[in-house]
């Protein structure tokens, strides 16, 4: 029997035309627009980003009629979280993967299931609503929500026990953290950290009085030799990955099977999975985005293009003029061509120290 490996991604519509039902033709993703993804480190960027896969989050526009604004916040919320799953990556191709390095994603360390094992959690505070309805729908996680809480009532488990335990609010909300995606009240975010250490502004800003969707992955639960090590990481990614595609449809034509994804969400997934085939991750030294680097000859790889590399030419002046020739910051910085903070953010990420001198 011959495997099946191809996959048809959601084909986008282009310039449809409600009132006549034409569109200009039609294009899918592909790993060319997951890094102009990537690469929307901008609300102007995210935004054009938007209205080229518009709608991102359903199947077609004339029918759902989507908000855009929240598309928008799917948007970025999908791009954090494929941030978040390159960065795993990155450790383990640079074999940086320590408990340091964990946590300051946000990765929480707990007793695994005896002393010689030790579990994580990580959580991720999502902002769209359109995007939040998705991953609950295609997750089945209502129905797991009922039936834990059916199960902790055979336990002989009442309210009271289950709000101090903090799965039950006292409005009679469920939360369960063992779902994709379950809603939590502000105070449990922050009182139990369920979001990424790169979220804590947006979690100490949380209205007390509502309740936010958060995604909950488990991080296995490993022996503590190996805990801080690759198959850490590697397992955050596939519970990181495995809730956004489940949107693939499994189908049939002519009688053949013949999967396609359902949306532009989880196409982009399914194309992200498809660029780990021997490949790596690295970050650009310059602006320290990541860089998904494929078939590579010769000398590595380090930067995102060639503006990239210019502008981390100019740190590394910056640093040579005040490291070496005793300049001050302002007039290194007017002679490299280059913004004081612009410099010294390049260089700290690359662990380049500045000795500042003061100006005259």
């Amino acid at each position: 029997m011959n495997a099946f490996t191809e996959i048809t991604l959601h084909r986008q519509w282009i310039d449809f035309d409600e009132e006549t039902g034409t569109r200009r033709g039609v294009k899918t993703p592909d790993e060319d627009a997951l890094n102009e993804l990537i690469n929307a480190d901008s609300p102007s960027k995210l935004r054009e980003f938007t209205a080229q896969w518009f709608p991102f989050m359903s199947w077609r526009k004339s029918w759902e009629h989507p908000d855009f604004d929240d598309e928008l916040k799917a948007v970025s919320d999908t791009r954090a979280l494929i941030l978040l799953v390159l960065t795993l990556k990155r450790l383990v191709d640079d074999d940086a993967c320590s408990k340091e390095n964990f946590e300051n994603l946000g990765v929480r360390f707990g007793r695994g299931g005896t002393e010689n094992h030790e579990s994580a959690d990580l959580n991720f505070l999502a902002s769209s609503n359109t995007l939040s309805r998705v991953i609950r729908g295609t997750n089945h996680c209502e129905a797991a929500e009922k039936s834990l809480y059916a199960e902790f009532k055979d336990h002989g488990l009442s309210d009271d026990d289950l709000i101090k335990m903090g799965y039950l609010d006292s409005d009679g909300s469920f939360f369960c953290p063992h779902v994709a995606l379950s809603f939590a009240p502000a105070h449990q975010i922050q009182k139990q950290k369920l979001y990424l250490f790169s979220q804590r502004e947006m979690a100490s800003s949380l209205d007390p009085s509502k309740r936010y969707p958060v995604m909950s992955f488990f991080g296995g639960n490993l022996r503590k030799e190996i805990s801080y090590g690759p198959q850490r990481a590697l397992f955050f990614i596939d519970m990181i990955i495995r809730p956004c595609i489940q949107g693939l449809r499994i189908q049939t034509r002519d009688g053949i099977l013949a999967p396609q994804a359902d949306t532009n969400f989880t196409s982009f997934w399914l194309c992200l999975t498809e660029t780990f085939r021997d490949s790596r991750v690295t970050r650009c030294k310059a602006c320290g985005l990541p860089i998904i680097v494929t078939k590579e000859r010769g000398s590595k790889r380090q930067y995102c293009n060639d503006t990239c590399k210019r502008k981390y030419k100019r740190a590394l002046r910056f640093a040579h003029l005040v490291n070496e020739e005793h300049m001050n910051l302002k007039e290194a910085s007017a002679a490299a061509g280059i913004a004081v903070t612009t410099a010294e953010r390049m260089l700290s990420r690359n662990e380049i120290t500045i000795n500042a001198h003061p100006a005259p």
